[in-house]
């Protein structure tokens, strides 16, 4: 989306495709997988992807910590790798942190293929983004782990193929959790991927959880800020249309934009924002493929 026009076209190309019956289209949408968050609290998760290809190689990615908030959905997948494999964590009612195992029949079990691991090695208290072979990443995160990494289960594997798959999920309060890791964190640790009891912190983890928490909050004032500007613009008819309405998909697509474009990015649209810049000013820093990803995603029409 490069100017008003473009928008135009963009909703009626939309406006279009919603009047055709479900299935007489379709998008490739790669390597996306929705995780929708159907329970109470937090749904925390580690993402180990992968891609075999003549030019690239047998390459992995692996991924923590990322957060689906109760009723709300994620694509979970990663950009440019064909495959994902997921592990979950999160705290009950109680205060416990557990890594529970979602097992589901139309996902892959994990340990029956090398891109669905059973088990990695993954930071206790700090994020993770680590890429490279194959080989190296699942050497690198595979048990017995190293200091400040704890054993965790994962839960399934998936191959999207361009289909968008979507999993339900439900994380509860009152689901009864094992303690996650069994043993206490390296000290000094960075911060808890999801909350913990402040009696049971050191000063030094109380303090990286306010900065984490600090960041959490700058992140969600730039998801607030450009789902504002969406709700400003004409988008809201075409969302007026669908089964989310304009404030949750305009929130859905802020909140891609946030996570999935680089950081100079988001940076220059809030400035845009904060400039008085319009919708199309700001926006057009997103490549348009991006954008139309992130729109297609969001909005479900009323009749599906």
């Amino acid at each position: 989306m490069r100017n008003s026009r473009a928008a135009l076209l963009n909703l009626g190309f939309l406006a279009v495709a919603w009047l055709l019956p479900a299935g007489a289209w379709a998008y490739d949408y790669g390597s996306s997988v929705n995780v929708c968050n159907k329970g109470d609290i937090d749904l925390h998760y580690v993402a180990f992807a992968t891609n075999d290809s003549f030019f690239g190689g047998y390459k992995a990615k692996i991924s923590a910590w990322h957060t689906v908030e109760p009723n709300d959905c994620e694509d979970v997948g990663i950009s440019g790798y064909a495959t994902v494999a997921l592990g979950f964590l999160q705290i009950n009612d109680k205060g416990v942190r557990g890594n529970p195992v979602y097992v589901l029949e139309d996902a892959t079990s994990v340990g029956s293929t090398e891109w669905a691991p059973a088990r990695l090695c993954v930071p206790v208290n700090d994020r993770l983004s680590d890429s490279g072979t194959h080989g190296a990443i699942s050497s690198r995160y595979r048990p017995p782990c190293k200091q400040g990494f704890a054993e965790f289960r994962m839960s399934f594997g998936v191959i999207p193929n361009g289909n968008w798959p979507t999993y339900n999920l439900k994380a509860r309060g009152s689901d009864i959790l094992a303690p996650w890791p069994a043993f206490t964190a390296t000290p000094g640790a960075k911060a808890s991927p999801a909350p913990v009891n402040k009696s049971s912190m050191s000063n030094a983890e109380v303090a990286a959880k306010i900065i984490l928490g600090a960041a959490q909050g700058l992140e969600d004032g730039k998801i607030r800020k450009l789902a504002a500007e969406c709700e400003s613009s004409m988008l809201t008819i075409a969302f007026a249309f669908t089964k989310e309405g304009p404030a949750a998909a305009c929130k859905c697509i802020a909140r891609n934009v946030v996570k999935r474009e680089p950081s100079n990015v988001v940076s220059g649209m809030i400035a845009d924002i904060d400039a008085g810049q319009d919708f199309d000013a700001v926006f057009e820093k997103i490549p348009e493929a991006n954008f139309e990803r992130y729109l297609e995603s969001c909005a479900t029409p009323a009749n599906q």
